[in-house]
């Protein structure tokens, strides 16, 4: 099987056909009316983008799995400062990095980890240089200075137009002309490819379905933003310095557009930690790649449901329900136990026989530290040896967090579990670097 690393954005295509029922003038005047209904207004540079209809025409055949889209973040992240719950910042609270109040203020970005902040100069718009953190409800400086691309900006807020640098992700169609768009946010288009020809004539044959795509390049569609990437130099050659492949749209092969940020063994980056697992937000793809699950073949809409936002993280099913679908007692495809604590070794109904908490801890960074969940899925990434040999956070001490990593590589050592490395080997290590810090002259 080829297991390139390529992926498609979560989406199972909605029932087709019922514009055929109507004549194609009445479809025509409800295109013409559902793409003039737009939430938050495209400026007019950015119109005039050929084959997009915009999620409002979708919608007038699908509109279970539309208003299924509208609860979830995606539907969202860009939204009007002035709308009802858009804002969760709080500008009462003074900042020494907040510059600007609201009314400054154009267009806001996020809302579930942080929420920031653009404002519109001329024909683009701009990211203000402070962001608030949901978490610890504080302003914090946001200004990317490790990011691949910042050598090539200057170092003012007002000269990084997020046209460039963010809206590829942001919006319908701009990824796929470079200046153009049909709307704000990931809507449908965004995974289902362009919508005018089969919106005038449904079929099969002239929208793209995640579903029905190998596994790859449907795993590519969520991919293209959900991956840390370089651009190949053609590229940037050809449409100047973007953070977003320019071009692609879903059912091709991303790796024509862009490569995944590589990592070097041993060496801590902003994207990686030394033993190769991803760091921050926005790099599931990178983890997963890596992964035994992409390997058989797993679809990122295999757990996530991009039509609804009733569970967290847009997920089929809550807690280990999801989780148990394909790993259940007796499964084929592990963990062979007869009960859930036999593998765990803690009580059921702890955060300890949590799926989630040992395969896909919370390690990475998005708006604070240990807030991005894992998709690496492996154990082996996530154990206490990863704490002692690289820095690592681990599964085990991000509960038990008044305990040490060998505390926690001792208890999984009389269960009888096994390592990436002996756990002798991790002990010693343990040891040596103990030791190399007692003999440390101070400063």
């Amino acid at each position: 099987m080829k297991t390139k690393w390529i992926f498609i954005g979560l989406v199972v295509l909605l029932p087709i056909g019922c514009a055929t029922t109507q004549k194609s003038s009445e479809i025509e005047q409800q295109i013409i009316k559902a793409g003039a209904d737009s939430d938050i207004p495209v400026p007019d540079y950015a119109r005039g983008i050929e084959g997009y209809v915009g999620s409002k025409v979708c919608k007038i055949c699908h509109r279970a799995n539309y208003e299924g889209w509208k609860t979830t973040y995606h539907s969202k992240y860009i939204q009007d400062p002035n709308a009802p719950g858009a804002l969760v910042a709080d500008f009462s609270i003074k900042s020494e990095y907040r510059t600007f109040e609201l009314k400054d203020v154009d267009l806001l970005i996020g809302s579930r980890f942080k929420q920031r902040f653009m404002k519109r100069i001329g024909n683009d718009y701009y990211m203000f240089p402070a962001q608030w953190n949901v978490a610890t409800k504080e302003w914090v400086k946001y200004f990317p200075e490790d990011e691949w691309w910042c050598k090539y900006y200057p170092n003012d807020w007002k000269q990084r137009p997020t046209s460039n640098l963010c809206d590829g992700c942001h919006t319908v169609g701009l990824m796929m002309t470079g200046n153009k768009f049909i709307e704000w946010n990931i809507a449908c288009e965004q995974c289902h490819g362009p919508g005018k020809e089969h919106a005038f004539a449904p079929s099969i044959n002239n929208i793209i379905n995640p579903a029905k795509l190998p596994f790859d390049k449907a795993n590519d569609v969520c991919f293209d933003c959900h991956a840390e990437n370089l651009i190949p130099q053609e590229f940037l050659e050809k449409y100047g310095i973007r953070d977003y492949p320019v071009g692609y749209k879903p059912g091709e092969d991303l790796v024509k557009y862009k490569i995944l940020v590589p990592f070097i063994p041993g060496k801590e980056t902003n994207v990686f930690f030394s033993s190769g697992i991803a760091k921050k937000n926005r790099a599931q793809g990178n983890d997963f790649v890596r992964s035994t699950m992409y390997k058989r073949g797993i679809k990122c809409f295999s757990c996530h449901n991009p039509h609804s936002g009733k569970f967290t993280a847009m997920v089929y099913k809550p807690g280990n329900a999801l989780c148990l679908t394909c790993h259940g007692e007796g499964s084929p495809s592990g963990p062979y136990v007869s009960n859930i604590s036999e593998h765990t070794h803690h009580k059921p109904d702890s955060p300890g026989s949590q799926c989630i908490e040992c395969h896909m801890p919370k390690i990475g960074k998005n708006a604070v530290a240990l807030e991005s969940r894992s998709h690496a899925f492996n154990f082996e990434y996530m154990s206490p040896e990863q704490t002692i040999l690289y820095g690592q956070p681990n599964a085990c001490n991000r509960c038990h967090q008044d305990k040490s990593p060998e505390w926690a590589l001792e208890a999984l050592k009389s269960w009888g579990g096994k390592g990436k490395w002996t756990w002798t080997r991790a002990l010693e290590a343990s040891s040596e670097m103990k030791k190399g810090r007692e003999t440390e002259p101070s400063h």
